[in-house]
């Protein structure tokens, strides 16, 4: 077998804030590397990369970095990249079944969901109410959800579920289809953790018998959150910045 011999030809240099690590890139440099009568690789004189250099590189290591959305569901909130996501979507309110298991004390059937915020991970759905069929908008508050199989930190007891495979905008409708159509089974949480008053037993068992006629958002307790600070917490929100200071400009390519 024939071993290949690579050689270290280019670097790409970054520079970043200086106070924290790992901060913000605000410019980038690439150099040549000339290696010396001794073996040892020298950095020669570089020059700034323009953008369309990155994103090429970019799609060179790693392709799904960078694609084309093309039509976006007005469902879709925010985005991540890549398959991992994360995925964060709204579905407004529909009537629709809802399944329960026998252990449950309730009977499967038709009930007026209610408006949700859903946020997919890798094997992970986390659910959120809102109130109102409109879509969310930064400063909407979120509410719990009050569903069985939910944790206190509103994911999804999934069990055997069959998850989808990616995060992508297009995985929306499979996201939330997988949650519709599962059997809620336990409850995993105290019922006063979700609702103001009753039981989760109470709250369905009401919806499904056709005494409430509209979701009842009003005996469901807030999350803590905006979607705003859902974002904040998911790395996906980017309040308005001031220009950056350019730096001197190269006759070879324009900074980034």
């Amino acid at each position: 077998m024939m071993v290949e011999t690579l050689e270290l030809k280019t670097a790409l240099l970054c520079y970043a804030d200086s106070d924290t690590y790992g901060g913000a890139v605000h410019y980038w440099q690439i150099h040549p590397v000339r290696t010396d009568a001794k073996g040892v690789p020298q950095l020669e004189a570089g020059r700034s990369v323009s953008k369309r250099a990155l994103e090429e590189l970019c799609k060179c290591v790693l392709p799904s970095l960078i694609f084309r959305l093309g039509w976006v569901d007005l469902s879709l909130l925010a985005y991540g990249s890549g398959d991992n996501g994360p995925l964060i979507f709204f579905r407004p309110s529909v009537r629709r079944p809802i399944y329960f298991g026998l252990r449950t004390g309730l009977t499967s059937g038709i009930v007026l969901w209610p408006s949700m915020v859903m946020l997919a991970e890798p094997s992970k759905l986390l659910i959120y109410v809102v109130k109102g069929d409109k879509r969310p908008d930064l400063d909407t508050t979120l509410l719990c959800p009050p569903f069985l199989n939910v944790y206190q930190d509103h994911s999804v007891c999934t069990g055997q579920t069959k998850m989808p495979a990616g995060c992508r905008p297009c995985d929306i409708t499979a996201w939330a289809e997988s949650f519709y159509n599962s059997a809620f089974t336990h409850p995993n949480v105290d019922d006063r953790d979700f609702l103001i008053k009753g039981t989760l037993e109470q709250f369905w068992q009401a919806l499904l018998s056709g005494k409430r006629k509209r979701f009842p958002y009003h005996l469901i307790k807030p999350a803590g959150k905006t979607l705003r600070q859902l974002l904040i917490e998911r790395n996906l929100y980017e309040p308005k910045r001031h220009p950056a200071s350019k730096p001197p400009s190269d006759p070879h390519g324009s900074a980034v």
